[in-house]
Parts: structure tokens; C-alpha cells; sequence
């Protein structure tokens, strides 16, 4: 059961094309900001190519992640040890939710990740008369759509829904026209990590560093991290519960996203800070 790129370019979440819109967009902001900037030094200059270079590697590794192979040699899934947990669940009213909470690209509009890259650009505007604390939060979410992507193509995991106990509970449901055209689709043997999650982490928490950062409030800093915590844990759960992730799938996008966020946000707050 192998898959090309076509199969992809039919998804609803994360797809190309809205990756590649998304990145330009971001861009092109990039690319206006230095315009406007009245003071142009060679440091300036150096920071701002190596910042849009991060952040077209992601968006290149994430398309390029395409075209490698999957080999998908097990068809069912078999949980065990922290994802034989709990039940099988199958609640497609979290499906927005989830994608609400966790996922950058999605067609049908502005969802958090965007909004919270927003905010952070409009906040880094009032703050500090720049838009830069919204650039490590754009190089997490593609840096790690990169990472997430390959990991997912090499494990190639089936989702939760293949499993016999899944079909045992859901009989109806795993013997359904839509559930065959699924177990037909790569997109069921990505399981693994969640790449709502990992986008999820990677945007909050970078958000929350750069936030955290420039407040010498601990207060601020509490909150900034548990805001990013709980939208994160909120995330994975609402995969888990629409049936698309196993639990350890979650658990590892998180460490994931956040393992990057919280890298990139540092490496720019160190790196400002030296001038």
C-alpha cells in the first residue's frame, strides 16, 4: 500500500499547498518589516537573512518530506502499554476542536495557531516597535512540520481506528464506506507523533519564552507556560478522543514541539540579547 503525493494534496489538515501559502505570507511580512526598518546595520541585515533561511529549511524539509517513501508494513494497529489505557474512541465532533487548537493550515480559516502568531507579532509591535518576537514562533511551527513529517513517514504507525478492538466497538463505524476510503489513504498510517500536538507545543510555547522573556513578572511567566500547557494537553487530548492519535503519539508531539519551540525561542532571546 503505497502512496504518492496526490493522495496527500487531498487532505483537509496541513496540506501543502496551505503550508506553502502560509510560509509566503510570513515572508513577505519579513521582507516588509526590514523595508521599513529606518536603521539598516550589517547586523540587522545578518539576523534577518538567517532568520528567513530557518524558516524557508522548514518549509523545504516539509514539503521535500513528501516525496519519501512509506513502507507500510503493518495495516492494524496493536496498542499496548500506556495506549492500551483506555477505550477505543471515535468522536468526530472533536475534529474541530482539534484542528481549532492545532493546526496552522487548515483551509477553513484563521484557527489559534494563526491567531496566536498574531497576537505575538501585534504584542512585539506595542512592546518593542518590531514584529521579531513573531518570527521564532513561525520557525517553530515549520521547523517542526518538518521533523513531524519525516518521523511520520518513517514509522509509518497505523492510527487507532485499524485496531480489532476498534471494530469490535465500533462495528458499524470500521465497516463503513468512509472507513474503508481511509484505511485506502496514507493518512492512516501517519500516526505517529500527532502533528497537531507537536504544531500545537511548538506554537505555544515558543509564544509563551518570547512572552516570558521580556516580563521580569514571575507571574506573567507562570501563566504564559501554563497557558502553553494546557493548550497543548488540550490538543492532544481532543486527538485522542476523536480517535486519530494513540496516546503516546500525543505525548511525543508535545515533547516534540516543545523541545523545538523552547530551543528556537532561546537561541533568538540569547541572540538579541548579545547585541
Amino acid at each position: 500500500m503505497s502512496g504518492g503525493l496526490n493522495v496527500l494534496y487531498q487532505q483537509i489538515d496541513c496540506s501543502p499547498k496551505w503550508f506553502v501559502m502560509h510560509t509566503l505570507l510570513l515572508l513577505t511580512q519579513l521582507t516588509q518589516h526590514a523595508q521599513a526598518e529606518e536603521t539598516d546595520t550589517a547586523d540587522s541585515q545578518k539576523t534577518l537573512t538567517t532568520d528567513i533561511v530557518i524558516l524557508g529549511l522548514g518549509a523545504v524539509g516539509y514539503l521535500g518530506a513528501h516525496q519519501i517513501p512509506m513502507n507500510i508494513d503493518t495495516l492494524r494497529s496493536t496498542p499496548s502499554g500506556i495506549d492500551a489505557w483506555h477505550e477505543p474512541q471515535w468522536h468526530p465532533e472533536w475534529e474541530f476542536a482539534s484542528d481549532f487548537l492545532g493546526t496552522p493550515y487548515a483551509n477553513y480559516g484563521f484557527n489559534l495557531p494563526v491567531l496566536t502568531l498574531a497576537s505575538v507579532g501585534i504584542w512585539g509591535q506595542q512592546t518593542q516597535n518590531s514584529l521579531s518576537p513573531a518570527i521564532p514562533v513561525a520557525q517553530s511551527v515549520a521547523v517542526t512540520a518538518a521533523v513531524t513529517e519525516i518521523t511520520k513517514r518513517l514509522v509509518a504507525r497505523p492510527r487507532p481506528y485499524t485496531s480489532e478492538a476498534f471494530e469490535q466497538k465500533y462495528p458499524d463505524v470500521y465497516n463503513s464506506d468512509y472507513m474503508m476510503e481511509l484505511r485506502e489513504d496514507n493518512d492512516t498510517y501517519k500516526s505517529f507523533p500527532s502533528g497537531h500536538t507537536s504544531n500545537a507545543a511548538a506554537t505555544y510555547f515558543t509564544s509563551a519564552a518570547m512572552i516570558a522573556s521580556y516580563y521580569d513578572d514571575s507571574t506573567i511567566k507562570v501563566l504564559s507556560y501554563a497557558a502553553a500547557s494546557i493548550l497543548t494537553g488540550v490538543t492532544g487530548y481532543s486527538r485522542v478522543r476523536y480517535g486519530k492519535h494513540h496516546i503516546s503519539d500525543t505525548l511525543v508531539g508535545a515533547a516534540l514541539g516543545t523541545g523545538i519551540g523552547l530551543g528556537i525561542a532561546q537561541w533568538h532571546i540569547h541572540r538579541d540579547n548579545s547585541f
